[in-house]
């Protein structure tokens, strides 16, 4: 798998978790609100680093997903 398209499927796999985390079904508790504030963090640094536009990643993360 080429770095892209690793890069692309981490970014979609950590966008599925966090809309998961954030359905209304699931209760909120300190397990949760940390898995949230770690994937939130990790899409941050990687939104930093890369062409965010190119990964669809070009938007608040934090304001879609608030920790």
């Amino acid at each position: 798998m080429k770095e892209q398209e690793l890069l692309k499927y981490l970014i979609g796999i950590l966008l599925e978790r966090l809309s998961e985390l954030y359905d209304e079904e699931v209760v909120f508790d300190q397990f949760i609100f940390g898995e949230r504030t770690a994937y939130v963090e990790c899409l941050e640094i990687i939104q930093e680093r890369i062409e965010a536009e190119k990964y669809e990643l070009a938007f608040d993360i934090e304001g879609r997903f608030p920790v």
